[in-house]
């Protein structure tokens, strides 16, 4: 019998008799690693919460034209999270649809990640085993980016008012320590302390005029 392998491509470890005869398309360590990352995701979820109220403590609000607009330092934590909502609603609407079993009782990510959980058996013996095995592992990737990421966030505002700059205006967020403030400087070194952010908004939006 010829010898086949772990579906998912980072892995690639030959599959046992056992398993083989069962219908599993992943190894044993694939699926431990999968069952945890379930397992973690509502956790990790949570804590994206967390990070996104620290943040919004240390937003930025400047006025644009006639009304203030807030420059959104967490969007992609935003993103991160309803991602994870998108992904594990799409494979438990695989489950319903394929199997015809009773579905979670709500779609937070508890009731979502345990309801995959519930149903891992029968995911690692289907063709898309390999795929919801790297998807999950994609969004357990993205979501440890979002709270520990590597380097500041930048966001570019608007020319700096100061007279005879015009350099761009950015406003940056260290996201190694979550509690740290923004900054706002533009590049040709001018910089605007937290008390002076209102003032920055007003020259902005005469700027717009």
């Amino acid at each position: 019998m010829k010898q086949q392998l772990c579906g998912v491509s980072s892995c690639a470890a030959s599959l046992t008799r056992g398993e083989i005869f069962c219908g599993l398309r992943l190894c044993a360590s694939c699926r431990n690693l999968l069952a945890t990352r379930l397992a973690g995701l509502p956790q990790m979820y949570q804590a994206c919460e967390g990070a996104l109220e620290v943040r919004r403590q240390h937003s930025i609000r400047v006025v644009r034209g006639r009304r203030p607009m807030g420059i959104c330092l967490d969007d992609e934590t935003m993103a991160v999270r309803s991602n994870v909502i998108s992904v594990l609603s799409s494979w438990c609407e695989m489950i319903l649809e394929v199997r015809g079993v009773t579905g979670p009782r709500s779609h937070d990510v508890l009731a979502l990640a345990s309801f995959l959980q519930a149903n891992l058996d029968w995911l690692a013996t289907h063709a898309v085993a390999a795929d919801f095995t790297e998807e999950i592992a994609g969004l357990v990737l993205s979501v440890r980016k979002v709270l520990n990421p590597a380097q500041a966030r930048t966001i570019d505002l608007a020319p700096c008012p100061r007279d005879g700059c015009g350099q761009m205006v950015r406003a940056s967020i260290s996201t190694v320590q979550h509690r740290l403030p923004p900054q706002v400087r533009c590049d040709a070194g001018h910089i605007w302390q937290p008390r002076e952010w209102l003032d920055l908004g007003r020259h902005l939006e005469f700027a717009d005029l």
